[in-house]
């Protein structure tokens, strides 16, 4: 993915696309110089100061903050900086802990918890000097949150969340419809049905939760998706406990844990319960060799490089947020090499496989459109996936388009 993202970085030029607290050492548009530049040209005096804050959950989640973390030491070695990658344990505390770090000499601050990002643009108010990247935020969602205007110290960065979670919609309601036995004794329930997990309830998660019901829905429309929530990403018990719950109350053949290092219970819970799980954010396909058909992943590596090469070089300000999308290969599904070793049925793995190529292509061309839950908390007044559903054109399935 590094290499799609090198190259496709330094053609996104030409193109104006559509838009607390425990210390450790440890996709990519609008750039003239590739993500992974090997020589940057280091700004004069540049503050080589630079804080990470993680989302809740820490390190160990072998996804979204173990592959940022990846990309920050990258850097760290690269270019001799002073980093540092904290845990914000505590929302409530997020302002408070973005002040100490700004206090503390920093020059950029990357946040990767979404339940603080409101506070990076209060506290840039104050701190003009300091370049603040809000991973995930997007530009008009300022007015819900009483900005007028977005601070130019803030970099802003919009990941299509909804287009990888589509695939892996697809891909469990595909494995999850009676007669698509991919691995002989798992997801052996009748019936299509699927859980995912959450960490929170939150626009951020609708966004993930309506893609991947979307992608369910396209394949098997009869698909029934149940979501829970395991209120936090680090209780590994609780998340295999309703996963479990899930699989055997619930019929559901896949489950897919998007909720940090406490998803890791719940792909354990896929493993001693005969079921299959889905990653996220990072390849997890070996977390439960044999039992974990994808991941939906996000190339956080490459976007740490990304933002800190343009704060070294001078060249981070923007007039419009960074789009990280599945065209660009800042979100996209794994291979699936992992699950094909186990695979009983070679001819049905291949059929899947074609089907997601042709999604791919479908969603490139506009044939199939995406439904954006944070988009359309802006622009729809937090229109949900059931309502645009019914609009003429959007309820779109599989069965439909193959026809053409």
């Amino acid at each position: 993915m590094k290499k799609l993202l090198a190259v496709l970085l330094a053609l996104v030029m030409l193109v104006s696309l559509a838009a607390c607290a425990g210390n450790t050492d440890k996709d990519n548009p609008s750039s003239d110089a590739p993500a992974n530049s090997d020589n940057p040209s280091m700004k004069a005096n540049v503050n080589k100061k630079i804080a990470m804050i993680m989302q809740q959950g820490g390190l160990g989640d072998q996804g979204f903050n173990d592959t940022a973390y990846a990309g920050l030491m990258t850097c760290k070695e690269k270019y001799d900086l002073d980093v540092n990658a904290v845990e914000c344990t505590d929302t409530t505390q997020g302002e408070t802990l973005i002040r100490e770090l700004c206090e503390a000499g920093y020059g950029l601050i990357i946040n990767l918890e979404a339940g603080i990002s409101g506070n990076m643009y209060t506290v840039a108010r104050d701190y003009p000097d300091i370049y603040f990247v809000v991973v995930g935020r997007q530009l008009r969602i300022n007015a819900v949150d009483g900005f007028t205007e977005t601070p130019k110290n803030v970099i802003e960065s919009y990941i299509t969340l909804n287009e990888h979670s589509f695939l892996a919609g697809v891909v469990a309601a595909f494995a999850a419809t009676d007669g698509n036995t991919l691995v002989e004794g798992v997801g052996q329930h009748e019936g299509c049905n699927i859980g995912i997990l959450f960490g929170a309830e939150s626009v951020g998660f609708y966004q993930y939760g309506d893609g991947f019901r979307q992608g369910a829905l396209f394949y098997n429309p009869d698909a029934k998706v149940y979501i829970d929530y395991t209120v936090g990403f680090s209780d590994t018990a609780n998340a295999q406990s309703i996963a479990q719950n899930m699989i055997n109350n619930m019929g559901c053949d896949v489950i897919w844990t998007c909720c940090g290092t406490a998803g890791l219970g719940g792909l354990e819970a896929c493993r001693l319960n005969n079921a299959f799980g889905i990653g996220v954010d990072s390849n997890q396909d070996k977390v439960e060799p044999g039992y974990i058909l994808t991941s939906a992943i996000r190339d956080n590596t490459s976007l740490l490089e990304f933002y800190i090469g343009k704060y070294l070089e001078g060249n981070i300000e923007q007039t419009e947020p960074d789009t990280f999308n599945l065209s660009n290969g800042g979100v996209d599904i794994t291979d699936m090499s992992v699950i094909e070793q186990y695979v009983t049925d070679k001819d049905k793995l291949e059929e899947l496989k074609g089907i997601l190529d042709q999604c791919r292509k479908w969603i490139a061309d506009g044939t199939i459109t995406v439904f954006d839950a944070r988009m359309a908390s802006i622009e729809s007044d937090g229109q949900r996936l059931d309502d645009w559903l019914q609009i003429d054109g959007n309820n779109v399935t599989y069965a439909e388009l193959n026809k053409k």
